[in-house]
């Protein structure tokens, strides 16, 4: 029967015919890989991170506790369980092994359904911990990225730009008079309004690069790589519609029957920059660091977007933040009724 899910294995014994029982037994599980020293096996390791470890305790070149040190001295290889193997069946043996980081012992020559039943435990402790990872970047209410990693996407795209010298997007959305709702509906009926304006959003951007965001409250964050200010506005307006098209009943306060969307869009666009762009240039952001001036702008563009009555966008390109003599770039969608 098939492995519901890929886990590499690296066994590492300089016994071959431990290393073909164990290779029958594990055939299901994949990639799986082996080496006859402990030298070959740190070199596999560091090639390709394996998710476990099968080791041999006895080997001529380096013993097994020695490639464990090995492996937990490197942070990229230290999560990695490891298994010794051994035909030593000591309390002296498992308790030095347990004190040097390894996760268990299996005892030769090798019991399939033994093997099978460890392996598959550190298997499924791979996938809790790839579900708990993804979780903490996850908004479990609206499945948006987090703040957190949405502000790291947006430096990393930021940095690109930078580098590729592309047009980068940042759109800020904020549903319009959502404390209210909040306030007349309850929470769990708030909650479903953000669910719901999350798929919608999803759905506007839907290229692999996009990212979208809970910025906060009743506001959300689009990340749009290789967007120039005309397809940002074009992005808003796709945001506004399929938030309309939900018809999600709104108090009066607003001035409108249902849930509306106001938009503030922050543009850096290289090939429209000149003066401006070397003050920008002298504010790149080092590795780790937010674009804060992309930020400010999508906020001044939401505000302007607020000001004029909501339920339209405003986008700013950054070079123009700063210099009173030239224009901002405005482009407000047009309003649905």
């Amino acid at each position: 029967m098939q492995a519901p899910e890929t886990f590499s294995i690296l066994l590492v014994d300089d016994d071959c015919t431990v290393v073909r029982v164990l290779s029958h037994i594990l055939r299901d599980f994949g990639p799986l890989r082996f080496a006859t020293s402990g030298r070959l096996a740190l070199k596999l390791a560091r090639d390709s991170v394996p998710d476990l470890l099968l080791l041999d305790v006895d080997m001529p070149d380096m013993s097994g506790f020695e490639v464990c040190k090995q492996f937990k001295r490197d942070p990229t290889l230290s999560p990695v369980p490891i298994i010794f193997i051994t035909s030593h069946e000591s309390p002296q043996l498992e308790e030095l092994g347990m004190q040097l980081g390894a996760a268990d012992f299996l005892s030769k020559p090798p019991h399939a359904p033994l093997v099978l039943a460890r392996v598959r435990i550190y298997q499924r402790l791979k996938l809790l911990s790839e579900t708990l990872r993804s979780a903490v970047k996850m908004d479990f209410l609206t499945g948006a990225v987090t703040r957190r990693q949405l502000e790291k996407a947006l430096t990393q795209e930021w940095l690109r730009s930078q580098r590729a010298a592309t047009p980068l997007t940042l759109l800020l959305l904020d549903i319009d008079g959502f404390t209210a709702y909040n306030g007349e509906f309850g929470e769990e009926k708030g909650d479903a309004c953000l669910h719901a304006v999350a798929d919608a959003l999803r759905a506007v951007g839907h290229r692999p690069s996009d990212v979208l965001g809970r910025y906060a409250g009743g506001k959300f964050a689009l990340v749009l790589p290789k967007t120039e200010v005309l397809g940002a506005g074009t992005v808003a307006q796709r945001a506004i519609d399929a938030v309309d098209a939900l018809q999600l009943f709104h108090a009066a306060a607003t001035g409108k029957s249902h849930i509306t969307l106001s938009i503030g869009g922050a543009c850096r666009d290289p090939s429209h920059s000149s003066v401006a762009d070397a003050s920008a240039k002298s504010r790149e952001p080092l590795d780790g660091a937010i674009p804060d001036d992309l930020i400010e702008a999508a906020e001044q563009a939401l505000n302007r977007a607020k000001l004029a009555g909501g339920h339209q966008a405003a986008i700013l390109e950054i070079a123009d933040l700063g210099h009173s003599g030239r224009q901002h770039a405005q482009i407000p969608a047009k309003p649905q009724s």
